[in-house]
Parts: structure tokens; C-alpha cells; sequence
């Protein structure tokens, strides 16, 4: 479980970069922008992710390894951070463009 969480951040993490850094690789042939679905994507990556990396590390917080409780941390900080950064540059986005 713990590790699938760590696969789930760093791929809306990537999902996410990948919508600004390469701004042009989500326009399929047709035209057909998927800027939006591909941050709505990213941003249920990184909030289930980090909601369960959450919710594990509450409930098992005496009988948990502390490698186990390592990467759940990891996790965590990792969906919390590409969240944050995520969120202010899709909304310093709309601003800009409205």
C-alpha cells in the first residue's frame, strides 16, 4: 500500500508538471486541449494519495515501523507540496488570463 501511495504522488506530481512545463503536450492531434482534465487528474492523485499517507500514519501511530512511518511521511509531504504548488499556479493561470 505504502508504495503504491509514493507511485500515486509522484505521478500527479509529473501530471501536474507536465501541464506547464511542456504546455503544448496536452493538445491531442484533433486540437482538443486536455489541460483541464489532465489537472483534475493530478490534483485526485495528490489528494488521495496524501489523504490515505494521513489517514495510515493517525491510525497507526504506536504500532507502525519506523521505516513504514518514514515513507508514509514522504508521501505526505511530497502530495502536500505538489498540491500547494499545483493549486497556486492553476490559479495564478486563470488569473492571468481573465
Amino acid at each position: 500500500m505504502r508504495r503504491f501511495l509514493s507511485v500515486m504522488a509522484v505521478t500527479g506530481s509529473l501530471l501536474g508538471l507536465g501541464n506547464y512545463v511542456f504546455d503544448g503536450w496536452t493538445i491531442v492531434s484533433g486540437g482538443t486541449s486536455l489541460y483541464v482534465p489532465s489537472n483534475v487528474a493530478s490534483v485526485l492523485l495528490l489528494t488521495i494519495a496524501g489523504s490515505a499517507a494521513a489517514t495510515v500514519l493517525m491510525r497507526g501511530r504506536g504500532r507502525m515501523a519506523e521505516e513504514e512511518r518514514k515513507d508514509y511521511q514522504a508521501t505526505l509531504a511530497v502530495s502536500a507540496l505538489a498540491l500547494l504548488i499545483l493549486l497556486s499556479w492553476i490559479l495564478f493561470r486563470a488569473l492571468r488570463t481573465t
